[in-house]
């Protein structure tokens, strides 16, 4: 059969391919960027001439009427995805992309005609168990909003008896991610800095095996279907511990009650309304961590003949190729930093995956870099030094309280402590979070900033009245000795401080004074 897949750049769509061409079918890909799609299908072994390139977007009619001409069927694996995506109406993108391409594969007479949707239009979900049939969610954000109403379009070609086969998979993973999805840059954080252990757990699907299902589904005559494949369930616990045993490195753990969880993701959603900025979590991300459950394969498995990988060769695949390509650490990743080049099949003409070097791997997390840059955008706006002030610290104090003086919200963009000082005129103990700059003698740099606001925070009063102070510092408790740096020693400790936090230029610049340095030492 001649089978034009959309989305052939992106991670789904290009193994789709490679598993299609493998079972003898004939292979269109329509994609916005031919050059970009060559590159990816090369790095999983696909020759660009195997494949019938037709460049266009799934908005496009025409480019989309063209490359359904002559074809038998269709796999929709394209998709926009939320924050990240370039184009910013999420919503009208999904919902009209689905209406162009399934809605016009069914109008001409293609069966089947493959519609990849994902488990989370189930979450929060009706009962212990996932099942194709069950109720649909009402999520919060424009993303899910945007799957939603695809998948009620979808679901009424079926319901007129179209030939449309629905796929729900859970949290994809694998090698060779062309750009990481919330799944990939969640396991790459979690390990390179800190797994959060709220309730709940994660469906974990290898790309290879979702790939061979979406193929084995390439059958006409079959009428409308609908499958759930989340995967391997794992709690959250049973994930860090099987890392932990691939990598050979305990990772460290950080137990968030759930509800705390779901109020990070809304104060981020809220966030994000003011100034968008690109962070993985939202509320229905951490609605989706908390409260999934097992879901229902075996009518996926049974009717497809499926034999999934184990939940170890995929996570060991995935974790060897983050390593590889710079998404985490050498020391974090352990034994699985060094090996063999997952899942690739060099293109004739290339060299072998045995005879190619790794490239120098990034000694920092891309995934760090890439959250803290629209982060210190946002905390270096005008409008949060109005906001930031009133939200930030409170939320912060309340973290660290509920997690037992382990947590603190900025703890994942720069290393971050809780100050407690004496007030000058209360007397009283008064909490204040703070990024700061470890030194090596086991003292802190922190920064009076406040928020680049005119006046100097009350905390550097407090410090200067009474030096004597305690600090809490991934869950320990530090009695220091407060001391304001001027002159020269300021002025060798502010190229540091700036390369920790950049924003802090941005807050000179904006308040117009110059921002108070202390050097916090250890008592005793």
């Amino acid at each position: 059969m001649r089978v034009l897949v959309t989305g052939g750049s992106g991670f789904v769509g290009s193994y789709a391919i490679r598993a299609l061409l493998a079972a003898g079918h004939q292979v269109r890909a329509l994609v916005r960027d031919p050059g970009r799609a060559a590159k990816v299908l090369g790095a999983i072994g696909v020759e660009a001439e195997a494949v019938e390139m037709y460049p266009g977007d799934m908005l496009d009619e025409e480019a989309v009427d063209q490359a359904l001409d002559g074809c038998d069927a269709v796999v929709h694996a394209a998709a926009a995805l939320g924050v990240t995506d370039a184009r910013t109406d999420v919503l009208e993108v999904n919902v009209a992309g689905t209406r162009t391409v399934v809605g016009g594969a069914v109008a001409r007479g293609l069966d089947p005609v493959i519609h990849v949707s994902t488990i989370a239009v189930f979450v929060p979900p009706a009962g212990p168990v996932i099942r194709a049939d069950d109720p649909l969610a009402r999520p919060r954000t424009d993303y899910g909003r945007s799957k939603v109403a695809a998948e009620r379009y979808v679901r009424g070609l079926q319901d007129d008896g179209a030939p449309v086969t629905i796929f729900y998979p859970g949290g994809v993973i694998g090698p060779r991610q062309p750009r990481l999805d919330a799944m990939m840059e969640g396991l790459a954080g979690a390990l390179g800095l800190a797994w959060p252990m709220p309730r709940g757990g994660v469906s974990l699907i290898d790309v290879r095996d979702l790939a061979e299902a979406l193929t084995g589904a390439v059958a006409p005559g079959r009428g409308p279907r609908r499958y759930t494949l989340g995967g391997h369930y794992l709690t959250w616990p049973e994930l860090a511990d099987r890392c932990d045993a691939l990598t050979g490195v305990r990772c460290r753990r950080i137990v968030v009650p759930g509800g705390l969880m779901l109020a990070l993701g809304s104060l981020l959603d809220a966030a994000k309304r003011v100034r968008p900025f690109a962070y993985p979590l939202t509320r229905d991300a951490a609605e989706f961590m908390v409260t999934l459950v097992p879901s229902d394969d075996g009518p996926a498995v049974d009717a497809l003949g499926l034999t999934l990988r184990p939940v170890e060769e995929s996570l060991t695949d995935a974790l060897r190729w983050l390593a590889a390509a710079g998404h985490l650490s050498p020391a974090r990743a352990g034994r699985l930093a060094t090996g063999p080049d997952p899942d690739h099949e060099a293109p004739a003409g290339t060299p072998s995956a045995a005879g190619r070097k790794a490239g120098p791997v990034m000694p920092r997390s891309r995934l760090q870099a890439m959250v803290t840059a629209p982060v210190a955008r946002m905390a270096g706006s005008a409008w949060f030094a109005r906001v930031g002030p009133k939200v930030v610290p409170p939320l912060d104090r309340a973290v660290h309280r509920l997690s037992g003086g382990r947590f603190l919200m900025g703890q994942y963009v720069v290393p971050t402590l809780l100050l407690t000082a004496v007030g000058h005129r209360s007397g009283q103990p008064r909490q204040t979070p703070l990024a700061c700059l470890p030194e090596a003698d086991g003292s802190f740099l922190v920064v009076g900033s406040n928020f680049g606001r005119e006046n100097h925070p009350a905390w550097t009063t407090n410090l200067l009245n009474r030096p004597e102070a305690e600090v809490s510092y991934r869950g320990r408790t530090i009695p220091v000795t407060a001391r304001l740096l001027e002159g020269t020693e300021r002025a060798e400790v502010w190229p540091r401080l700036l390369k920790t936090w950049p924003t802090y230029d941005r807050y000179v610049e904006r308040s117009g004074r110059e921002l108070r340095v202390f050097r916090l030492s250890p008592r005793g």
